[in-house]
Protein backbone atom coordinates (compact mmCIF):
# COMPACT_ATOMS: atom_id res chain seq x y z
CA UNK A 1 0.00 0.00 0.00
CA UNK A 2 1.42 3.40 -1.00
CA UNK A 3 1.93 6.12 1.57
CA UNK A 4 -0.80 8.74 1.94
CA UNK A 5 0.41 12.21 1.04
CA UNK A 6 -0.80 14.81 3.57
CA UNK A 7 -3.21 17.22 1.91
CA UNK A 8 -5.18 20.17 3.27
CA UNK A 9 -8.03 21.82 1.39
CA UNK A 10 -9.95 24.86 2.55
CA UNK A 11 -13.37 25.69 1.22
CA UNK A 12 -15.60 28.67 1.85
CA UNK A 13 -19.13 28.36 0.51
CA UNK A 14 -22.50 30.06 0.83
CA UNK A 15 -24.92 28.45 3.27
CA UNK A 16 -26.78 26.85 0.36
CA UNK A 17 -27.97 23.22 0.54
CA UNK A 18 -27.51 22.85 -3.23
CA UNK A 19 -23.75 23.03 -2.66
CA UNK A 20 -23.69 19.95 -0.43
CA UNK A 21 -22.89 17.90 -3.56
CA UNK A 22 -19.59 19.81 -3.79
CA UNK A 23 -18.74 18.82 -0.21
CA UNK A 24 -19.57 15.19 -0.96
CA UNK A 25 -17.30 15.25 -4.01
CA UNK A 26 -14.41 16.76 -2.06
CA UNK A 27 -14.90 14.29 0.78
CA UNK A 28 -15.05 11.24 -1.47
CA UNK A 29 -12.09 12.44 -3.52
CA UNK A 30 -9.93 12.81 -0.43
CA UNK A 31 -11.19 9.48 0.91
CA UNK A 32 -9.94 7.81 -2.25
CA UNK A 33 -6.58 9.56 -1.89
CA UNK A 34 -6.51 8.18 1.66
CA UNK A 35 -6.99 4.70 0.22
CA UNK A 36 -10.33 4.09 1.90
CA UNK A 37 -12.37 1.27 0.40
CA UNK A 38 -15.72 1.86 -1.31
CA UNK A 39 -17.75 1.39 1.88
CA UNK A 40 -15.59 3.78 3.92
CA UNK A 41 -15.63 6.31 1.06
CA UNK A 42 -19.43 6.23 1.08
CA UNK A 43 -19.35 6.73 4.86
CA UNK A 44 -17.20 9.84 4.34
CA UNK A 45 -19.70 11.13 1.78
CA UNK A 46 -22.55 10.66 4.25
CA UNK A 47 -20.58 12.20 7.12
CA UNK A 48 -19.56 15.27 5.11
CA UNK A 49 -23.15 15.69 3.90
CA UNK A 50 -24.49 15.53 7.47
CA UNK A 51 -21.84 17.95 8.76
CA UNK A 52 -22.49 20.41 5.95
CA UNK A 53 -26.28 20.22 6.24
CA UNK A 54 -26.13 20.76 9.99
CA UNK A 55 -23.86 23.78 9.63
CA UNK A 56 -26.12 25.26 6.94
CA UNK A 57 -29.17 24.84 9.19
CA UNK A 58 -27.34 26.45 12.14
CA UNK A 59 -25.94 29.34 10.10
CA UNK A 60 -27.29 32.87 10.25
CA UNK A 61 -26.77 32.96 6.48
CA UNK A 62 -23.03 33.56 6.74
CA UNK A 63 -20.68 31.41 4.65
CA UNK A 64 -19.63 27.97 5.82
CA UNK A 65 -15.85 27.54 6.13
CA UNK A 66 -14.49 24.01 5.90
CA UNK A 67 -11.04 22.49 6.21
CA UNK A 68 -10.39 19.00 4.88
CA UNK A 69 -7.16 17.62 6.33
CA UNK A 70 -5.88 14.29 5.03
CA UNK A 71 -3.04 12.84 7.10
CA UNK A 72 -1.44 9.38 7.08
CA UNK A 73 -3.74 8.50 10.00
CA UNK A 74 -7.13 10.05 9.17
CA UNK A 75 -9.30 12.34 7.12
CA UNK A 76 -10.43 15.20 9.36
CA UNK A 77 -13.11 17.68 8.35
CA UNK A 78 -13.87 20.78 10.36
CA UNK A 79 -16.57 23.26 9.46
CA UNK A 80 -17.60 26.50 11.07
CA UNK A 81 -20.18 29.22 10.58
CA UNK A 82 -21.71 32.14 12.42
CA UNK A 83 -24.93 31.31 14.22
CA UNK A 84 -27.78 33.71 15.01
CA UNK A 85 -27.25 35.91 18.06
CA UNK A 86 -28.45 34.21 21.23
CA UNK A 87 -28.95 30.86 19.52
CA UNK A 88 -28.03 27.75 21.45
CA UNK A 89 -26.13 24.90 19.86
CA UNK A 90 -28.76 22.36 18.81
CA UNK A 91 -27.78 19.35 16.74
CA UNK A 92 -30.54 17.21 15.31
CA UNK A 93 -30.38 13.85 17.15
CA UNK A 94 -30.60 11.97 13.83
CA UNK A 95 -27.59 13.91 12.48
CA UNK A 96 -25.65 13.14 15.62
CA UNK A 97 -26.57 9.45 15.38
CA UNK A 98 -25.63 9.26 11.69
CA UNK A 99 -22.23 10.78 12.42
CA UNK A 100 -21.74 8.32 15.28
CA UNK A 101 -22.20 5.48 12.79
CA UNK A 102 -20.19 6.72 9.78
CA UNK A 103 -17.36 8.75 11.36
CA UNK A 104 -14.63 7.48 13.66
CA UNK A 105 -15.22 10.50 15.92
CA UNK A 106 -17.20 13.72 15.76
CA UNK A 107 -17.91 16.70 17.97
CA UNK A 108 -19.76 20.01 18.04
CA UNK A 109 -18.97 23.26 19.81
CA UNK A 110 -20.18 26.84 19.92
CA UNK A 111 -18.34 29.89 21.20
CA UNK A 112 -18.22 33.60 20.45
CA UNK A 113 -21.07 33.44 17.93
CA UNK A 114 -19.47 30.59 15.94
CA UNK A 115 -20.65 27.01 15.60
CA UNK A 116 -18.06 24.35 14.76
CA UNK A 117 -18.50 20.74 13.76
CA UNK A 118 -15.60 18.33 13.39
CA UNK A 119 -15.42 14.74 12.23
CA UNK A 120 -12.64 12.26 11.69
CA UNK A 121 -12.48 9.05 9.67
CA UNK A 122 -9.48 6.83 10.43
CA UNK A 123 -7.55 5.49 7.45
CA UNK A 124 -7.06 1.72 7.09
CA UNK A 125 -3.38 1.72 8.03
CA UNK A 126 -4.16 3.84 11.11
CA UNK A 127 -6.60 1.15 12.30
CA UNK A 128 -4.01 -1.61 11.79
CA UNK A 129 -1.34 0.39 13.62
CA UNK A 130 -3.67 1.14 16.55
CA UNK A 131 -4.74 -2.49 16.98
CA UNK A 132 -1.14 -3.76 17.01
CA UNK A 133 -0.23 -1.65 20.04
Amino acid sequence: MADVQPTTLQLRMPADPQLLRVLRLVGSGLASLGQLDLTATEEVRVAVDELGAALISMSDGSPIELTFDLTPLALCVEGTTTHPAGAALEVDPLTDRMLSVVATTHEWSAADGRTTGRLEKALPQASVDASSR
